[in-house]
């Protein structure tokens, strides 16, 4: 089952966190990147997307804590109007799990998305 951060509603809870900006933030519609979870039994798997509605840079951080924990960090130009897949972390669940990503977007915007027990 694959879920998008924002539109999930289910077993994996989701989270949107804004961080204030000196330029501003992106509104949650406009945002370059969001999360795609994809649990099957004990394991979950995480994709970082990209689909920016302008060519822009982007820095992450993405974190994936469960049985095991998976860290990747990028900086990469995004095209406008396309969706690619940044990252992709997998982990058995143990007791639960929770990912996180840290973006900073090409204008200064600044967010956090979560998904899982955090």
């Amino acid at each position: 089952m694959r879920k998008k951060i924002g539109r999930i509603a289910g077993l994996a809870s989701v989270a949107l966190v804004s961080a204030s900006a000196a330029s501003g933030s992106a509104s949650q519609a406009a945002r370059a990147l969001s999360l795609e979870v994809n649990e099957a039994g004990e394991r979950v798997e995480i994709e970082l997307v990209a689909h920016s509605q302008v060519t822009q840079q982007v820095r992450y951080e993405i974190e994936l804590v469960g049985a095991s924990r998976a860290r990747h960090a990028g900086n990469t130009s995004i095209a406008a109007g396309e969706r690619h897949v940044l990252s992709t972390l997998r982990t058995n669940v143990g007791d639960g799990w929770c990912a996180t990503v840290h973006v900073t977007e090409g204008d200064g915007a600044h967010y956090m998305l979560k998904a899982g027990d955090c």
